[in-house]
């Protein structure tokens, strides 16, 4: 997959209800983990799609996505502060 591709199957997960992350593993590589939030019920026919034609059947196509997921900058943290 192009690099576009990745971030575009990440993106399209991510609104759907699917949080990505990965774990190191000992020998280098990395497990890519599929979280569902709640909302991710109402999308289950097309996550379930995207989830087997992409990932399930193509490692390939996994180890990319783990590789994008471990590079990207995390997200902002929620401010501690209140402001007044």
């Amino acid at each position: 997959m192009l690099e576009w591709e990745v971030v575009a199957l990440v993106e399209e997960l991510e609104s759907l209800g699917v949080q990505l992350t990965v774990t190191p593993l000992l020998d280098g590589s990395f497990r890519l983990n599929r979280w569902r939030s709640h909302h991710a019920w109402n999308n289950r026919d097309r996550i379930n799609q995207l989830l087997a034609e992409r990932i399930d059947n193509s490692p390939e196509c996994a180890a990319q996505i783990a590789e994008f997921i471990k590079n990207r900058s995390p997200p902002a943290a929620p401010s501690d502060k209140i402001s007044r």
